[in-house]
């Protein structure tokens, strides 16, 4: 079988910081990012009002934000 755990994907993928950092710094809702990728929209906030580095996070939680800004033509 073809189909890779989690964790394989995130080993094989690109996570890019920068659209991570974009995507947070945008309008795009917490309610839409949490729905999408799973990430807590509380999380999302902290970020967005600086008590949480987004340099800080997890390489699962900054994968699904990177795969997620990518799907919505995030560059």
């Amino acid at each position: 079988m073809s189909d890779l755990s989690e964790d394989e994907k995130i080993l094989q993928s690109n996570i890019d910081m920068r659209l991570v950092t974009n995507l947070i710094n945008s309008n795009i809702s917490g309610y839409s990012i949490e729905s999408e990728t799973g990430v807590p929209r509380n999380n999302i906030s902290l970020m967005r009002n600086g008590k949480r580095k987004i340099k800080n996070l997890n390489v699962k939680t900054a994968y699904k934000l990177s795969e997620y800004a990518k799907s919505i033509g995030f560059k």
